[in-house]
């Protein structure tokens, strides 16, 4: 299968356009994302793939999204997660379900059925294909790229002959946004997180338009990242582009004033973990990371494994008295927030 086996033509001319991916099993944070965008009947929705798997509800999402797509309004790319149905009776899907949550544990839950519950991997298959064809339907021709007059939206990434991409590809690639292509038209992606594409330092899971190549990063980390965010990229009929976003983290109020002064910030993300650790105390450990040194929060080192736990920036907000922010993770003399989709730390005097 490739690209050109499967792929829509879309015209969006004149349309305002919310371009969104990697939705992950919460229906909950799509329903809030169309309602900050105030999404209408006028509009053209396009969900970039990932539907499913990693959050909490996999069927309502298919559900709600299925619903949407009744709209005549709202198209929908396949996503690598999107291809369980296909998959259940791989060799790694047991392995992938142990650290993974997936719509196949919740669909076992309906049935009030676990996998030890069958006499083999094939026969759960062929039950839950047979219990959930209705689910099953809304993902199985899904087309793998939308092409519109100024845009290729796919998933993952693609060849420089688009067309001639292999749907593992189109759905799998990884660090597109950094690649570079030779396409005319802009490269709209998802799969792997906008924030492991680190620029100047600063950790952030908002979109991010390549300065040099015509590629853009919509993966907010929804449900893989510790602090990540819900995107929607907004293509408006006159062709301006802006976006915004939405999460579920609970907001503190700040009742001091806080500034760092000037910084040079680190930031550290999947799959470089590795560091070198040297000395420290109970907030912070000196490491250094290819002869690049910080300090780190010492709650995030593995120091068996002389690695980080987790993605990690030693980026410190200024914050203002009476604002609000967004708390992602409170450790030992610090918080950890997230303000304008920004993450980084302030000391716990100056929150609430």
């Amino acid at each position: 299968m490739k690209i050109k086996d499967r792929y829509k033509q879309l015209s969006i001319e004149g349309k305002r356009t919310i371009i969104t991916s990697d939705v992950h099993g919460r229906p909950d944070l799509l329903k809030r994302l169309l309602d900050e965008v105030k999404f209408s009947d006028d509009d053209i929705l396009i969900i970039n793939g990932d539907i499913i798997d990693k959050g909490h509800d996999s069927i309502g999402a298919l559900q709600y999204v299925a619903t949407l797509m009744d709209k005549g309004n709202v198209h929908v790319l396949l996503g690598n997660c999107d291809k369980i149905f296909d998959e259940l009776e791989e060799d790694f899907l047991y392995g992938y379900m142990e650290y993974r949550y997936t719509i196949v544990h919740e669909m076992l839950q309906v049935l009030g059925k676990s996998k030890e519950d069958y006499p083999s991997q094939q026969a759960m298959a062929h039950d839950l294909r047979t219990q959930f064809a209705h689910l099953h339907s809304v993902l199985k021709d899904l087309p793998l790229m939308i092409e519109t007059e100024s845009y290729i939206i796919v998933h993952a990434g693609v060849d420089d002959d688009y067309l001639e991409t292999s749907e593992h590809d189109a759905l799998n690639m990884p660090f597109f946004y950094n690649k570079g292509h030779r396409h005319e038209k802009t490269v709209v992606v998802g799969h792997f997180p906008a924030c492991n594409f680190v620029e100047n330092g600063v950790y952030h899971h908002n979109i991010k338009v390549h300065p040099d190549y015509k590629t853009i990063a919509i993966d907010g980390g929804n449900e893989v990242k510790t602090s990540g965010q819900l995107n929607a990229l907004i293509i408006e009929a006159d062709g301006q582009v802006s976006s915004t976003f939405v999460d579920d983290y609970k907001k503190a109020l700040v009742i001091q004033s806080f500034d760092s002064g000037v910084q040079m910030p680190h930031t550290f993300t999947y799959p470089n973990y590795n560091i070198d650790v040297y000395e420290g105390d109970e907030y912070f450990t000196y490491c250094e990371q290819q002869g690049e040194g910080c300090m780190v929060k010492t709650e995030y080192i593995d120091f068996e494994k002389n690695c980080l736990k987790d993605d990690y920036t030693d980026y410190f907000h200024k914050v203002e008295m009476s604002e609000y922010v967004s708390v992602i993770k409170r450790l030992n003399g610090y918080v950890l927030i997230k303000k304008d989709g920004i993450v980084g730390f302030v000391p716990e005097e100056v929150l609430e």
